[in-house]
């Protein structure tokens, strides 16, 4: 009786043990899976983490960079020189000088206001051309009415328009020139080669000084262009 009862419990003992063992062995196996995931999910992160390049920099840098042949970043030259043939007598250098909207060059004889877009002979400014840009769809018919109604205080109006031979200005779609006592005034409409078109009054006194003024005032208004 006592035998069989020893061996009863050696039988639940190892029984109990070998339960004990596959329990342990399963949390074993079941923990492992889960180190296994943290350990990767670092390396996951970092893959996915963007890193800098510095293409995005290099594209931007270049676009902000100024382009040399945008018109805005070209400029007229300081000075220019006049031939003799240009200008009726010795050559001269011109400056360019900023008006109202435009520029152009001038001698050391005149002076540019901008107040008043007149174009004076320092030495006497009764010897002046007015300056005017015209829009683009002007009236020439309603200008040149304009020109003989004020050129009639002056004299009979005489319309030398069209291509001017030996001048400066080439051609002039309106030229009326009226003379009396006081002088010679001109009314003109003028376009440059880029098509954008002036008016000028200009007053010559017909003094001591007319040839300084008369051949160089035709060169400077020449040469205007808008801004």
């Amino acid at each position: 009786m006592n035998k069989q009862l020893v061996t009863a419990a050696a039988t639940i003992i190892l029984s109990a043990s070998i339960l004990g063992a596959c329990s342990n062995n399963e949390a074993t196996n079941e923990t492992e899976p889960t180190a296994t995931s943290a350990a990767t999910m670092p390396v996951a992160e970092a893959t996915a983490t963007p890193v800098p390049s510095a293409t995005p920099s290099a594209t931007e840098a270049a676009s902000a960079a100024p382009d040399p042949t945008d018109p805005q970043t070209s400029e007229r030259p300081e000075t220019r020189e006049f031939s003799e043939q240009e200008g009726g007598v010795s050559g001269q250098t011109a400056t360019l000088e900023q008006g109202d909207g435009y520029s152009l060059y001038i001698t050391g004889d005149f002076t540019l206001n901008v107040q008043t877009n007149r174009l004076s002979l320092t030495e006497d400014p009764a010897y002046y051309a007015e300056i005017e840009s015209l829009a683009s769809e002007y009236d020439l018919t309603a200008l040149k009415q304009q020109g003989e109604t004020e050129l009639s205080a002056t004299g009979s109006a005489k319309d030398y328009s069209g291509e001017l031979v030996e001048h400066p200005l080439g051609f002039a779609e309106l030229y009326l020139q009226a003379t009396g006592d006081k002088g010679v005034v001109d009314y003109m409409v003028w376009k440059n080669q880029a098509g954008e078109a002036f008016l000028f009054r200009i007053h010559n006194p017909k003094g001591t000084l007319s040839n300084k003024f008369s051949p160089w005032v035709m060169v400077s208004l020449a040469t205007l262009e808008r801004n």
